[in-house]
Parts: structure tokens; sequence; C-alpha cells
């Protein structure tokens, strides 16, 4: 009987994730606070809330995450996600604020030079119901998943800056970089391909869910993966590691 209400319940690929966190005796707040995602996005991915999460676009990194913890198939579960929540296919919308002093994000060259971002920039936004000025708001997140879907150059560390800083991410992972006086330079999950740089002098300290997912480069040179795949750190002092 037990059975048959369980089989009820999960119609979804969010309720299939609630159903296999709950198997593992974990709340949506310990989830939430081992991967550092909002609680209330792991709400809205359970029930399948689509107003309640930020964009597709992080929606889909959440997705990924979340059922890699679970130990569940990644590319399954974000392809049941955009069947179940009834999306299109590319996916963008508006992005949540933050502020990089001094810090550059790059992507594949050409990729803003490709007609189809603006039209998928304005299917989403007539998707979501936003006012026009949201094209605007597009985010590098976003963009990025877009050029997935295109045979376009990978983005390259800088090597025109010996001291230049950069990670860059081989695969998805939560990614926090702080500066030596604690202010916050990024604190998101990046995408693969993404890259993100910040000089030496600004001794940055890092942190991160998947270790093995981003790469660092000094002046262009590549250094090595932070870590082990799947293992995550804390408070690591780059401009120390790059010494080396």
């Amino acid at each position: 009987m037990l059975e048959s209400n369980l089989k009820r319940v999960i119609e979804h690929i969010g309720a299939e994730l609630g159903a296999r966190r709950m198997e593992y005796g974990l709340s949506l707040k310990d989830v939430s606070e081992k991967l550092h995602i909002q609680y209330s996005y792991l709400d809205a991915i359970e029930r399948l809330d689509k107003d309640g999460l930020p964009t597709l676009g992080y929606a889909l990194g959440y997705v990924r995450t979340y059922a890699r913890f679970l130990g569940m198939n990644e590319r399954q579960a974000i392809e049941r996600f955009k069947v179940d929540i009834e999306a299109p296919r590319y996916l963008s919308a508006q992005a949540e604020p933050h502020f990089v002093p001094k810090n550059s994000f790059h992507l594949p060259k050409g990729s803003f030079a490709i007609g189809a971002v603006l039209c998928c920039a304005f299917a989403v936004v007539s998707w979501y119901g936003m006012k026009a000025d949201a094209l605007s708001t597009v985010t590098a997140a976003a963009a990025v998943q877009l050029t997935e879907n295109l045979d376009l150059p990978p983005a390259q560390p800088n090597q025109s800056n010996e001291n230049m800083i950069s990670l860059k991410a081989i695969g998805p992972s939560w990614v926090q970089v702080k500066d030596s006086l604690g202010n916050v330079l990024i604190s998101r999950i990046m995408v693969k391909g993404e890259i993100f740089e910040t000089e030496r002098k600004n001794l940055p300290v890092l942190s991160l869910r998947d270790a093995g997912a981003i790469e660092l480069y000094l002046g262009g040179q590549l250094i090595g993966a932070i870590g082990q795949r799947g293992a995550p750190a804390k408070n690591i002092p780059l401009a120390e590691v790059a010494q080396y």
C-alpha cells in the first residue's frame, strides 16, 4: 500500500528528488546548507514552481547539483525537469544581482554575435511575462548555456597579465571567491566553459562545491584542477597556491 502511494506522489522529477532526500533522512534546510543553494529554490524545484525559481539557466544548475548530491543521474534529472516544467529548449532570463569589482568573465568568442541569442531572449521574456527591459538582464550563466548548443571557440584565460588569477569551469560547480578584506567577488554556480578572473594582489580566497570542476590558471598558464572531482573545498588562498 505504501509503495502504491509513493508511486502516485512521484509524478515528476521534483517529487522524486524530494523522495530521495527523505530516504536519506535530510531536510531541505540540511541540503540548502550543504549545497549553498537557497532553501526557497530547492523547495520550488521539488514542487516544480517555476515562479519560485530565479531563471531556468540557474535552475538547471541547481537541479544538476541537487541530483548529483543525491546520487541520481544528473543528465536524466535535467532533461526530465525541462519536460516536467514545460519550458522552452533554450532559456535565459533576469539575473540575480551581484557585484564583482575589478574582475571579469569570459564567454566563447562570437557568442554575442549570434542572432539566435536575441531570439531566445525574446522567447524567454514572453514565457516569463516580464517587461521588455528584462532583455538587458540576460546573465553570463545563461549566455554560456546558449553557447553549449553552438560550435564556437572556447573562452581562454587572460595571458596578457602574469598576475591575473583565472578560474575556468570544466564542469558546473558552486564557487565563492572573497578578497583580502572579505568582500565577495563571486558567489554562485559557474557553468562549463565560464571563466572568472581577479588580480593576484586581491589575495583571493576560494571555496567551492566541486574542486575537480574548476581549473586554476596564473597569467594564462594552467596550474591544474583545484582538487578531486566531486570533493568540496573551503578557504583556499589562491595567491599562495598559484606560486607553485
